[in-house]
């Protein structure tokens, strides 16, 4: 029998176990006797007390499955921790102590002592990057953490402009990206998202604040929505990614995402007309700048005091603007509906196709696509200018690629009826 204990800040949640590859939750009784603890997801509910997975529905070996990465940088972690990859539960022993979202995992026997921060200097920091993919960027770092997603992170703290690394029970601030290690096929990553999460934010979307760094290897860095400041002390915020929320398998992002399930996160959320017009808007922006890879991972829900809010938006970035030979518009939508498949496959009408799928009125449709076709130019050659001050030559050739390339012939398709 495996267990680890479960820790929201410095309160006890429960107790996670693995017997013979079946896994369990229970609740602690502290935690059930708060009036104000939550549940870890609609399908973990503390009504119940214990779950345990069954040989089909597994909700609690998926639920925490989801707080580890995913691919190669899974693999990475794995081999850095001598652990099979495929051995989640050893995994998360080993990386829990820092996860996405609130939560911690620790053994029975172990609890979080308070922590310091120790300085991460630029030096050590592009050592780190440039001996990817031998070694993780968490393998040097004084707390192993898990960070789910498929890219290369690391979790760090942000103060008075200085980049520091969480010890014990310290809470990170910021998530630290580099370039992706395949560069042929996926250069200037950083400067890829920092743009285009700038200009989301430019053009009416909720995105957290986002820095581009040079140390001199590009890193990016984005602040943690899952954190609170109270002007002391850094508290963790409960997140749930939409795989989470749904009790669905990490390998479902990309099948889940249909305007089926678009709809059934927006009935999970109090406030759903916000909600609607938020996720149309996040749909259309990533249509516009060529976001091929916005899967059910890339969405995210804030739980407080059992109500369910969608998160700001993140891991935005142009995708089809690496697609070979420039045929950008043949690549695949992340969240195809009927005919709309690819991206040549978009226009006016069909941005009101989805708009309908979701609940939004055609009027409410055609005044956000009006606003985003009419901002979006504008906001993204504004971007291009700040961008030359601290872009490389690349990096640049990169975001006006971008801006020329996959937006501006989304422009074109979605001004056509």
């Amino acid at each position: 029998m495996s267990m680890l204990n479960l820790w929201f800040n410095d309160e006890l949640i429960g107790e996670l176990v693995e017997v013979n590859n079946v896994w369990s939750f229970t609740y602690s009784d502290y935690w059930v006797a708060r009036k104000d603890a939550f549940d870890l997801s609609p399908s973990l509910s503390k009504a119940h007390r214990t779950i345990v997975d069954g040989s089909t529905e597994r909700p609690v070996q998926w639920f925490f499955d989801n707080l580890l990465p995913e691919e190669d940088a899974r693999t990475l972690m794995a081999r850095d921790a001598k652990i099979e990859a495929a051995n989640a539960f050893g995994l998360l022993a080993w990386y829990g102590a820092e996860s996405a979202g609130a939560l911690t995992l620790l053994p029975p026997d172990q609890v979080a002592t308070e922590g310091d921060v120790r300085r991460l200097h630029e030096a050590e920091l592009s050592e780190r990057i440039r001996r990817l993919p031998q070694l993780s960027l968490s393998a040097q770092a004084p707390k192993r953490m898990s960070l789910a997603g498929a890219q290369h992170k690391l979790a760090v703290v942000l103060e008075r402009g200085e980049l520091f690394e969480p010890e014990g029970a310290r809470a990170s601030t910021h998530i630290l990206k580099p370039d992706h290690p395949n560069n042929e096929l996926y250069e200037h990553s950083v400067a890829n998202e920092w743009f285009v999460m700038r200009l989301a934010e430019r053009t009416g979307l909720s995105v957290p604040r986002v820095e581009m760094r040079h140390v001199p290897e590009a890193v990016y860095l984005v602040e943690r929505f899952d954190r609170h400041h109270n002007g002391v002390e850094i508290y963790r915020r409960h997140v749930l990614d939409a795989c989470q929320l749904m009790s669905l398998d990490r390998h479902f992002k990309y099948s889940e995402a249909t305007f089926d399930t678009l709809k059934k996160l927006i009935n999970y959320c109090r406030e759903r007309l916000v909600t609607r017009q938020a996720l149309f808007r996040w749909l259309l922006f990533n249509t516009l700048v060529g976001n091929g890879d916005a899967h059910m991972k890339n969405l995210s829900f804030f739980v407080d005091d059992g109500v369910i809010k969608l998160t700001p938006h993140y891991d935005l970035l142009s995708t089809t603007v690496y697609a070979a030979g420039n045929n950008w518009l043949d690549c695949e939508l992340s969240w195809p509906l009927n005919e709309l498949r690819l991206f040549r496959d978009m226009s006016r009408g069909a941005v009101r196709q989805m708009a309908q799928a979701i609940g939004i009125p055609k009027r409410m449709c055609d005044s956000i696509l009006n606003e985003m076709l009419s901002g979006i130019g504008c906001a993204a050659d504004d971007l291009l200018k700040e961008a030359e001050g601290q872009a490389t030559s690349g990096e640049l050739r990169l975001l006006r690629k971008i801006r020329h390339g996959p937006i501006a012939d989304m422009l074109r398709l979605l001004r056509k009826v």
